[in-house]
């Protein structure tokens, strides 16, 4: 999926996305999101049992992915 389409697609939610969003958005899957979180590839935070994403971080893990 081009950069500018997935850029698009982040639009669409507000400043925080949950597990299954990011997965939508970066088609893989919700375990492979899960694990990203647990490793810190993907920085979040639980509020709860419940993980957000920013989109901020989203982002910076698109740009050290796609580069």
């Amino acid at each position: 999926m081009p950069n500018d389409t997935i850029r698009g697609l982040i639009q669409q939610y507000g400043d925080y996305l949950t597990p299954e969003s990011a997965a939508e958005i970066l088609e893989l899957s919700i375990g492979t999101i899960y694990r990203r979180l647990a490793s810190g590839d993907l920085a979040g935070f639980q509020i709860g049992r419940q993980w957000r994403i920013p989109i901020s971080e989203l982002e910076k893990f698109l740009e050290r992915e796609i580069h």
